[in-house]
């Protein structure tokens, strides 16, 4: 029996000591192929956050006083932000942003839909901003409050609304009984690729948007 119970937890030993080498194994052929299967989503998530703004800008165009209202709760949020030190301005702006597209790659195997919606929303408040800027400040200032982190922060967003929107569809095949492979699995490498690309992009355009964005809006 005690040998049995050896071998037996050995075996489990062994085998999570190479599911955690699959997990931290992220070879550059391996990259390739997730990027790839993310393409079509990739593009799906660009039209969806375009869409988003266009009705954004649409919205503030014929009704200023509802998009007047709106822009002040973003602003009001924004000012949740302005006493913190930049360390932990860009801590809170990491939190935000990581925890939001984590939720988006998870809760994507529901059909998508937090990802769509997530799009479009987000999609809303840039065109609501861009408008706003437009009217007050020009093109330029819009650009240097977005441009210098949004370079790192846009991509890295819209490749986890992609993983979510591509789990979203495996879910719905999976549904329909003409899905292959495990759900798991697959949530599984959408995790692995959070972790080992998304991660570092969103805490760059943290720094980034803490110590540069925030000097050059002020002046």
């Amino acid at each position: 029996m005690a040998r049995e119970y050896c071998r037996d937890a050995c075996g489990i030993m062994q085998s999570s000591m190479k599911s955690e080498e699959r997990w931290t194994k992220w070879s550059r052929p391996e990259q390739a192929n997730y990027f790839r299967e993310l393409k079509p989503f990739m593009v799906a998530s660009v039209l969806l956050i375009v869409a988003g703004a266009i009705f954004g800008i649409v919205s503030s165009i014929s009704s200023p006083e509802i998009a007047g209202a709106r822009s002040e709760a973003i602003k009001e949020f924004s000012r949740l932000f302005l006493g913190l030190s930049k360390p932990y301005l860009a801590l809170a702006i990491f939190l935000n942003n990581a925890l939001k597209t984590l939720a988006v790659i998870v809760l994507g195997i529901f059909a998508g839909l937090l990802p769509l919606v997530f799009l479009l929303a987000n999609g809303y408040v840039l065109g609501l901003v861009l408008h706003a800027s437009l009217t007050s400040k020009g093109l330029a200032a819009f650009f240097l409050a977005i441009a210098p982190h949004g370079v790192f922060e846009l991509p890295a967003i819209l490749l986890g609304t992609s993983v979510g929107l591509r789990l979203g569809a495996h879910a719905l095949r999976r549904f329909f009984g003409k899905g292959e492979g495990s759900l798991g699995n697959d949530l599984a490498r959408g995790l692995r690729f959070f972790v080992t690309v998304i991660v570092p992009m969103l805490l760059l355009a943290a720094l980034i948007e803490a110590f540069v964005t925030s000097a050059l809006a002020s002046k």
